[in-house]
């Protein structure tokens, strides 16, 4: 289906009607088309010309037929080309638009004519001027007819956002620390810092009570904000607290404050992620702004394992490497680095409704999992070579590993994070159809074979 130009195909015998073919040719210009015609805009092809004028009514948008005298060449001595093109627009589903000429007719093309008028409603045109003008306003017509089709249609897609629940109320307290306390505490086990932050104070007041804490909480403007019971007692966080100040806050009524506190309520969200996505050997790297799977295992001489994880697509089991280990070429004992899935995230808020944006991405680490700056070529070759199917199978899997609730019996791991749940992919059923066409040829020929429902009823889920 045509979105901008449509590709107009016009049939006819050639010598007898060439000012009929060139009026043809400016209607369809006038109209924003792209006129098909042999002897116009066809390039010369290494096949003969019955399969390279048919191959072009295939690949045509809308077929135009204009009956002269003549019934014209015969190629396998029974129909026309003319009448051959026709059929094959008809058995293909194209548009047909018939224009008549008053030429007196020879007899085989009196009965061409005869088999077209039960189908098609034709108009006569008396000269090529008549012929222009009519066929530039059918053009019109046909064009307007498909797009507005087109675009008042509505198929759904599916986005990268996906809804998350929080809890309706967040805690807020007054920090009470001894920073000079703090900075005692850390010269002792050589831990100073440099430039610390309030939050670095934070954290060594909770290991100077031997408190281990997971990191989903921020220190802002002196006070410590997060999903936690600030009012019990047996919340670590309480130790650092002036406990008299704890009150609890509806999370709209916090975010919506000013631009400043929604900042930090995304901030508190990518903190929470991070804790969540901490047991399952998932790290956050803050430079390259990316959550990256690690590996989780090592042999006897302290070089990581390849990762890989099951998982189930729709009712098939299917396995995901997460982690692949690259050996040196000149010594095959050696890591020489680790291709990593990874990918980037952000939390987005419409009308009320939270989403997280998810977007796979790949990383490279050295065996002591520090980034490989020297992998950039890699990365850009992988994203060269993966299609949207490759794409949208890490993304399925990556958001269904991170929904425990959902997959339990998939990932028994760990127990699913209390604070930051991920519901389904969310789907928006008012986008414009965009042909399947276009997407199914963007993708390996295997893939384009499982992309053939016409109704749109594939599973993309399975594939």
């Amino acid at each position: 289906m045509f979105i901008t130009q449509p590709k107009i195909f016009i049939s006819s015998t050639v010598f007898d009607l060439a000012n009929e073919r060139t009026a043809a040719y400016n209607a369809v210009n006038k109209v924003g088309g792209f006129p098909v015609m042999s002897e116009k805009t066809m390039e010369a092809q290494s096949t003969d010309s019955l399969t390279a004028c048919l191959s072009k009514v295939m690949e045509s948008d809308i077929y135009v037929l204009i009956l002269g005298s003549r019934y014209g060449w015969q190629p396998e001595g029974k129909e026309s080309i003319t009448e051959l093109e026709y059929q094959t627009a008809r058995s293909k589903n194209i548009p047909v638009l018939v224009i008549n000429t008053t030429y007196p007719k020879e007899a085989l093309q009196k009965d061409f004519e005869g088999r077209v008028e039960p189908n098609y409603f034709r108009k006569t045109v008396n000269d090529a001027f008549e012929l222009e003008r009519e066929l530039e306003q059918a053009l019109k017509t046909e064009i307007d007819k498909k797009q507005n089709e087109y675009f008042n249609r509505t198929e759904a897609v599916y986005s990268n956002l996906v809804k998350i629940q929080f809890p309706s109320h967040l805690y807020i307290a007054d920090l009470d620390i001894d920073k000079k306390a703090v900075k005692q505490y850390n010269k002792e086990r050589k831990r100073p810092f440099f430039k610390p932050s309030l939050h670095d104070y934070a954290v060594s007041a909770l290991y100077m009570q031997d408190i281990s804490f997971p990191h989903d909480w921020l220190v802002w403007d002196g006070k410590i904000i997060t999903f936690h019971n600030l009012q019990d007692d047996s919340v670590g966080l309480t130790k650092i607290i002036d406990k008299g100040t704890a009150e609890p806050f509806s999370c709209d009524e916090f975010y919506d404050t000013s631009s400043d506190h929604l900042s930090q309520f995304k901030y508190l969200l990518k903190k929470c992620l991070e804790a969540k996505l901490h047991k399952l050997k998932i790290k956050w790297f803050k430079e390259e702004k990316l959550f990256v799977f690690l590996p989780s295992q090592s042999d006897e001489l302290g070089r990581w394992q390849p990762r890989s994880i099951e998982w189930t697509k729709t009712v098939k089991r299917a396995t995901r490497k997460v982690v692949d280990v690259k050996y040196d070429l000149k010594d095959k004992s050696k890591v020489f680095n680790l291709k990593c899935l990874a990918f980037k995230t952000g939390f987005e808020n419409f009308e009320n409704d939270w989403y997280l944006a998810l977007k796979p991405e790949w990383i490279f680490l050295w065996n002591d999992l520090r980034v490989c700056n020297y992998a950039y070529k890699n990365i850009q070759w992988l994203k060269k070579n993966e299609r949207n199917m490759h794409v949208f199978n890490h993304y399925n899997f990556i958001l269904r590993y991170l929904q425990p609730s959902q997959m339990e019996s998939l990932f028994m791991e760990y127990m699913d994070y209390p604070f930051l749940k991920l519901e389904q992919i969310e789907k928006f059923d008012f986008a414009p159809i965009v042909p399947d066409s276009v997407w199914s040829s963007l993708e390996a020929v295997g893939n384009q074979k499982k992309m053939t429902d016409e109704d749109g009823n594939v599973d993309l889920f399975g594939i």
